[in-house]
């Protein structure tokens, strides 16, 4: 029987013709763009989640303050590891740190790394048992205090190999000889954790000489230098941990901070970072929905354009059921063809997939690998597949068999209900495709708005590099070059502000209060360099004295409560002095966040950014003379430097991969609602044939009966429209609270995404009524 019915299914399908075509194509293209995105969706809900130990291993954050100073890091001091080691509910506790280094050296090549190398401790895969050795021993991939394990991506970069063990690589930077002892299969996409290098934390503390070695290094509570990750024994109590660790920095710390220790599944960091920034929770929620949003119009389509067919299938129906042929027959026939077409879909979504994988890494900066023998990729499948039978499948085979076969074999069923059905989902199709218009402007607008926002300071033409430990003679020797207006030298870029404290003090200070501000050590170039503004006070003057000497920002007077500041006393990470001055607020972080405390200081000796201030004419010139210059100096190393305005876009990647995915679904969305919209049109136009032959005959226009074809459809996209307005309205309010800067929401973007979605309609149905309107009168009235 089931042979019988994939026969007659597939008769059907090959008499639909083009319909069968539409239903197919508008199928295929909305289940491709939607497996991407819910493999996308995968990969950000399964983050981490590939260690054996998963939901027992744990981050633990240090948490500063209360109410308006509350701050959470996931950095702590390294013996927050030896009193993790010494509570009975914990198994196993590793520590990672950055890594100083970036150039490393294999015989006659030198590489350049800027990111992916940390320092790791000797058991960290005894935490993170999910990175697979592929080389080396691994229950023991650290095998002396100089090794390093790095990845299968690195070893083949650096050697063209995997057969690494025992090679040798020096880094520059550290004059430290490394030998490679492990090697790691590259992490998966849906891994926090993506580092080429892990080198001994032992290095770290030969290295690190101001850490004072191991001893110094383990007993330090003021080196917030390393993340701290536990692996706890099943059923422990999380908050009496975080009590434990939090006594143990009491007893060992004398001056009383208000702080404590928080421990944070792993798994969840990705979707809840405790330090802010972009969180890809809000737009794993978002994409989700588009994917919903893109199956339902899809299955919107299949709806209407199998219920308005079915008046060519009244006959067929009636005669079965005369016959014998009972209403679980009629349904199962018309499931088993349902289910056809979205197979038939679904293989041909999965061969454009292979098509869109380059477009899908491009913007998402995933591998892009999606193959069949990975079973998550059939769990995917199977979903979308039931998802799209339920949506899809089961009402035009319950409206379809529910015929009444008398009048069926008479030609005169009608579907009132159904036609009702239709308009409905019409209207809904329509609304949600112009929700989705209107999210890719609000997304532009906003991308617009951060681009053009005046951040506090000047951006543009500024590049950056490392100065290597000679920045004040590079600086001196660069500023004297006609391409370059100024050089300033720094901690940090003003993009890019990474350090804080927790450790000042200043007149007026409550005993409960726990401030953390950014800190960025500068020189006196830099505040006039990038044209930030001094509202208050004077610059630094460049001489020995401002070693005593702090600039606050506005929000760090604020939350200090400091009234007149300059001038008063100012104490900071030790160093004690006076506020000399006071400058305008700038984005130094993504303006999702909040603006934060910010003090300056004048370090100019331990800088070792070097800020070059140039035009968009002279830029070329001011980099090769900062080119030639570095030659001069270090000419074994590469000369490696970052446009400030990159660097910039990059705090807005997230935003931008949102916008482009946007862009490209709402295009989606418009091309199937109208792909269905035209099935519907083309039906339409075929019933009332025979009335357009007869108005044409008694002197209706092309423009009358085009305006009488087009009417009902113009009206639906319109009520379409006023739905969709205050939907979206509330949608992407809720998507601009999550800036701390935002672009006002206007009415025009409204009108204009109504109007794209009106003009669109009208565009598609308009073709299929004017070729009615234009066909010959007497073939018309021919028509059965």
């Amino acid at each position: 029987m089931i042979f019988n019915y994939l026969k007659i299914a597939l008769r059907s399908l090959r008499g639909g013709g083009w319909y069968s075509v539409l239903n197919i194509g508008g199928l295929s293209v909305v289940l491709a763009v939607s497996l991407l995105l819910f493999w996308w969706v995968k990969d950000e809900l399964t983050f981490d989640r590939f260690h054996p130990n998963a939901d027992r291993t744990y981050l633990i954050n240090a948490h500063f303050g209360k109410g308006p100073d509350e701050n959470t890091f996931t950095s702590t001091p390294s013996p927050v590891a030896i009193a993790a080691t010494n509570i009975p509910e914990i198994e196993v506790v590793t520590r990672t740190a950055p890594f100083p280094g970036s150039i490393f050296r294999t015989g006659k090549h030198t590489f350049t790394e800027k990111s992916g190398i940390a320092f790791a401790d000797t058991n960290f895969l005894k935490v993170f048992e999910g990175f697979k050795v592929i080389a080396g021993n691994p229950d023991k991939p650290f095998t002396a205090r100089n090794a390093m394990v790095v990845s299968e991506k690195l070893a083949k970069k650096y050697f063209g190999t995997i057969d690494v063990i025992g090679k040798a690589v020096e880094n520059v930077d550290t004059k430290t000889t490394l030998v490679i002892s492990a090697v790691l299969a590259n992490a998966p996409d849906n891994s926090s954790l993506r580092n080429d290098i892990y080198v001994n934390m032992d290095v770290r503390k030969i290295i690190a000489p101001e850490r004072g070695g191991q001893k110094l290094m383990d007993e330090n509570w003021d080196d917030f230098g390393v993340e701290t990750y536990v692996v706890t024994k099943p059923g422990a109590a999380i908050q009496l941990l975080n009590q434990q660790l939090t006594a143990a920095h009491a007893r060992s710390v004398k001056e009383k901070v208000q702080s404590d220790y928080r421990l944070q599944l792993f798994a969840d960091t990705h979707l809840h970072p405790v330090e802010g920034g972009d969180s890809p929770e809000q737009q794993v929620q978002i994409l989700g929905m588009v994917a919903l949003l893109l199956l339902s119009i899809g299955c919107i389509n299949y709806v209407n354009l199998t219920t308005a067919r079915a008046t060519r299938r009244h006959k067929e129906i009636g005669v079965r059921k005369v016959v014998g042929a009972g209403f679980a027959q009629l349904a199962g026939q018309l499931l088993i063809e349902s289910l056809l077409t979205l197979s038939i879909s679904l293989i041909v979504a999965v061969g454009l997939v292979q098509a869109l994988l380059p477009f899908y890494s491009n913007i998402t900066g995933k591998s892009g690998r999606f193959s069949l023998a990975d079973p998550a990729a059939w769990q995917v499948l199977s979903g979308i597949l039931f998802f799209c039978f339920l949506m899809a499948a089961i009402y035009p085979a319950v409206l379809i068999s529910g015929f009444n076969p008398v009048a069926a074999l008479r030609g005169s069923h009608r579907q009132t209900g159904a036609a009702g059905l239709r308009k409905s989902l019409v209207v809904l199709q329509f609304t949600l495709a112009t929700v989705l218009v209107v999210g890719t402007f609000v997304i532009g607008n906003q991308l617009r708005f951060i681009r053009e926002r005046d951040a506090g300071f000047n951006r543009e033409h500024v590049f950056t590099f490392q100065g290597k430990g000679f920045t004040q003679q590079f600086k001196q020797a660069l500023a004297g070059e006609a391409s370059v207006l100024a050089v300033s030298t720094s901690t940090d870029t003003p993009v890019n502000v990474q350090t804080g404290t927790a450790s000042c003090d200043w007149d007026g200070k409550s005993k409960d209060r726990t401030l953390v501000l950014a800190q960025i050590g500068v020189d006196k170039d830099f505040i006039p360099g990038f044209n930030i503004k001094l509202l208050a006070g004077d610059n630094f003057f460049g001489t020995r004295s401002d070693s005593a000497h702090f600039i606050l920002n506005e929000t760090a007077v604020k939350q200090t409560g400091l009234k007149d500041p300059v001038g008063k006393r100012f104490k900071c990470d030790g160093s004690e002095g006076i506020i000399i001055g006071v400058v305008k607020d700038f984005n130094m972080m993504s303006v999702r966040e909040q603006m934060w405390p910010l003090v300056l200081y004048s370090t100019p000796q331990s800088n070792h950014i070097v800020n070059v201030h140039t035009t968009g004419k002279l830029a070329p010139a001011a980099l090769a003379a900062a080119e030639k210059l570095w030659k001069q100096y270090q000419p074994e190393y590469p000369f490696e430097y970052t446009f400030l305005d990159s660097a910039y876009d990059q705090l807005y990647k997230s935003e931008q991969q949102t916008g482009q995915l946007f862009n490209f679904f709402a295009g989606i969305a418009i091309l199937v609602s109208c792909l269905g919209l035209l099935g519907l049109a083309s039906f339409v136009t075929e019933q009332r044939t025979k009335e357009v032959g007869i108005r044409k005959v008694l002197g209706a226009t092309v423009v009358h009966i085009t305006t009488l074809l087009s009417t009902d459809f113009v009206r639906l996209v319109l009520i379409a429209i006023v739905i969709a307005t205050p939907v979206s309205w509330y949608l992407m309010d809720q998507w601009l609270k999550g800036f701390a800067f935002q672009v006002e929401l206007s009415w025009w973007t409204f009108a204009l995404a109504g109007a794209l979605s009106l003009f669109t309609a009208l565009l598609t149905v308009s073709y299929q009524a004017v070729k009615a309107a234009l066909m010959n009168p007497t073939r018309a009235m021919k028509a059965e």
